[in-house]
């Protein structure tokens, strides 16, 4: 049995479990007509959530006092989704991150601000699942506060569930999602043309760029026996990978393996006209 601390929303609530220690309950109708002090029963919790790390406590008690409870209360049914979606558990700070962005964004809006994600088709592309956790979000939003958030916002909250199930935090998820566009700028500079953004290609090209980025980060080799075929058939392919190549290492400070660049050249190539 958990005990009622503070009804969020009509599926959210901050309870204490039997042992008394501070949880976040999500599960269909447990919020609804409950007051501090009231019960509710394991079997109606379909998600229980800890904030453990002492930092991570104090910000989370100071978000309940600046932010609408049912704007925390949105988010902590988005963090449940995401988790039931991706099947992985994220870290406790998004439900610190999260609610703030939320509430953020919809105090922008309600002043006529609207921010541009100018990442939001690399962000579709790579991140596919957090993209309709965060499409799902939007609709909460809409439905349950009567604010209309632009899809641009889908875009930062994917980011926010990416950074949280990788744990590597969002700097680190923007930074990469910025290299890639960077990068896809390059091949189109040298394409003299724009890849088409709903595309097959587009969508092979980023998912294989966001992987050569992590795996030259993390400084993982891959084997490539057709490299000596490679460049020796897709001359053009292989020196726009080269130039792709010399910007990954400028940015993250690591080379970037021949084979690696034979890869890169696989993929170029399919975009050049034949």
């Amino acid at each position: 049995m958990y005990r009622v601390v503070k009804v969020l929303n009509n599926n959210v609530c901050m309870a204490h479990d039997k042992n008394g220690v501070e949880c976040i309950l999500v599960g269909k109708g447990i919020g609804f007509a409950k007051r501090q002090g009231d019960l509710i029963k394991e079997e109606s919790v379909e998600k229980v959530f800890y904030v453990k790390d002492t930092e991570n406590k104090i910000k989370f008690s100071d978000l309940m006092e600046k932010v609408r409870t049912d704007v925390v209360g949105i988010s902590e049914e988005i963090i449940a989704m995401a988790e039931k979606i991706k099947g992985k558990k994220l870290n406790e700070h998004v439900h610190i991150a999260l609610a703030d962005h939320l509430a953020f964004a919809i105090e922008r809006i309600g002043m006529g601000i609207d921010i541009k994600n100018p990442f939001i088709a690399e962000i579709k592309a790579l991140y596919k699942e957090d993209f309709a956790v965060a499409e799902k979000a939007l609709e909460m939003v809409r439905e349950r506060l009567g604010v209309y958030l632009p899809e641009d916002e889908a875009g930062f909250i994917a980011l926010h569930l990416h950074a949280a199930v990788e744990n590597a935090g969002l700097s680190v998820t923007l930074k990469n999602t910025r290299l890639v566009s960077l990068l896809v700028s390059i091949i189109e500079k040298n394409l003299s043309r724009k890849i088409d953004r709903d595309s097959l290609d587009y969508l092979r090209l980023v998912t294989h760029l966001r992987f050569a980025v992590d795996r030259v980060a993390k400084g993982m080799e891959v084997a490539n026996e057709l490299l000596p075929t490679i460049k020796r058939k897709f001359k053009k392919a292989y020196r726009i990978a080269e130039e792709v190549a010399n910007e990954i290492e400028k940015e993250l400070g690591k080379e970037v393996p021949e084979e690696e660049k034979g890869y890169l050249a696989i993929h170029i190539q399919r975009l050049l006209p034949n």
